[in-house]
């Protein structure tokens, strides 16, 4: 079982250098997943289990969506630099955040089966799938992220979340021969954040503990993708006036595409500043 250990004297959060960055996109590349340090002190996961408690009272009615207009801790989630800086790193400057979902595991609750994402608005939707794609997907680039922000300790008992390494790069849509064998329950402290790939098989292990797992999900578009949500129709004002230049993660202040060429600078390859 993958798992990382935790520093009593860490500082919150961690400051990832160039190279980290550099090695860390090497390593999401070529396993599929990675999983980061704690970024999220002892007091913002209090803080982020606590609304997820009050939030699950609604959570038939969505109360789970959207949680950066529920509550102010999470929208500290998306300002935390180390992840956002990775983000970046391997789907580009211009990423997007697609939604951020609550999770919340009983005792007896999870398990089941493995599955890779991109089926609803991903590039693996149904009906996104042509006739000449001939039953595979796109596995050259990465074309989305997920990332999993653990409120709790992920453990061997309390429905960590497993993944099937290198399993995002089998070209077919089906399952990956002797996946189920080969995934890996990531085990971590609680504030890490576990990075994966879209086309990454995964799922809940079963919480066989005594207590609820809580996890905060936000998976990321490369910028010319569509989003699970239309950001900039459903994101509060207030969220965006807090989150400064980090709003074009709701896909505002993006520069529109031009096709008049004396609005397009060939030399660059961009549109004319002026």
């Amino acid at each position: 079982m993958a798992s990382i250990g935790q520093s009593s004297e860490r500082s919150y959060p961690i400051e990832m250098a160039d190279d980290d960055i550099e090695s860390d996109g090497q390593n999401l590349r070529q396993q599929g997943f990675i999983v980061l340090p704690p970024q999220l002190t002892a007091a913002q996961c209090d803080e982020a289990a606590t609304q997820l408690d009050r939030l699950e009272q609604a959570r038939e009615r969505g109360g789970f969506e959207l949680l950066f207009n529920k509550a102010p801790i999470f929208e500290q989630f998306f300002r935390v630099a180390p992840v956002l800086d990775l983000v970046r790193h391997v789907l580009g400057a211009d990423a997007l955040l697609s939604a951020m979902h609550g999770s919340l595991l009983r005792p007896g609750e999870g398990g089941g089966g493995l599955h890779a994402d991109g089926i609803i608005t991903g590039h693996t939707r149904p009906t996104s799938i042509s006739a000449v794609d001939d039953g595979t997907r796109v596995t050259s680039h990465v074309m989305a992220l997920n990332t999993i922000w653990c409120i709790s300790d992920f453990t061997a008992t309390n429905g960590a979340t497993r993944l099937v390494p290198g399993s995002h790069l089998h070209p077919g849509l089906d399952i990956p021969s002797g996946a189920e064998n080969r995934a890996t329950t990531i085990e971590a402290p609680r504030g890490s954040v576990i990075l994966f790939d879209v086309n990454t098989w995964h799922g809940p292990s079963e919480n066989r503990s005594d207590a609820n797992r809580y996890a905060v999900l936000n998976p990321w578009r490369r910028h010319w993708q569509r989003c699970e949500y239309e950001m900039a129709h459903v994101v509060d004002p207030g969220v965006l006036e807090r989150a400064g230049a980090e709003r074009v993660i709701f896909g505002l202040d993006a520069v529109s595409p031009s096709d008049e060429r004396w609005r397009w600078d060939a030399t660059t390859g961009k549109p004319k500043s002026t």
